[in-house]
């Protein structure tokens, strides 16, 4: 599954949505953060849906999946580029972003709660080198995903700050040793069984 990117502007009267080419929907939900006594957080979250995926890119269902709250930066070889902040989904076939909060290429600022821009992208498991991983002290490491040679288009996604997830509408603490767990061959497998 080659690395496919979209710039979309959601319309939350309209939640939730889905888009076909990303195979992704997007929901707002009410979710607990990691404060104590805090209110929840109203968000529009990321959901893959590879269900929605016809042709060459179809994958079918995704019955498990980790959603990390992060820094993401991508570059492609055909000069797209998107950084900021926002949500990093690794199924058990393939990675799936959203840069909620911060700037794509020339256009106008990215967010998800002011203006509903939202930048996306997905690229399959199989597509990518293993990542590369810079260590940082009491921080969380990078993890920087290159696209494989023979591609359509060479790209460089760098996920960064990652120290949160959101499971069943909480969010929790992330921690390197998961990163690490979900992208292994045995954390692999485990997101392809089905619940």
């Amino acid at each position: 599954m080659a690395l496919t990117t979209a710039t979309l502007t959601i319309d939350h009267s309209l939640l939730p949505q889905k888009y076909d080419k990303l195979g992704v929907r997007f929901e707002r939900r009410s979710v607990t953060t990691l404060k104590a006594g805090a209110p929840p957080k109203d968000m529009v979250l990321l959901r893959p849906a590879g269900t929605l995926l016809a042709g060459d890119a179809a994958i079918g269902p995704e019955p498990r999946w980790n959603h990390i709250l992060c820094g993401i930066s991508i570059k492609t070889a055909d000069g797209t580029e998107a950084h900021g902040q926002g949500q990093f989904i690794i199924t058990g076939q393939r990675f799936i972003g959203m840069i909620d909060n911060g700037t794509a290429g020339g256009t106008s600022p990215l967010s998800a709660a002011k203006t509903g821009k939202i930048f996306c992208f997905s690229f399959g498991r199989d597509d990518v080198s293993p990542p590369e991983v810079k260590k940082h002290r009491l921080q969380p490491s990078d993890f920087t995903f290159v696209g494989q040679q023979g591609q359509p288009v060479r790209f460089r996604v760098l996920i960064f700050a990652g120290m949160a997830y959101v499971a069943n509408d909480k969010i929790g603490y992330w921690h390197d040793k998961d990163m690490f767990r979900v992208l292994s061959d045995e954390g692999r497998q485990g997101l392809l069984k089905a619940t």
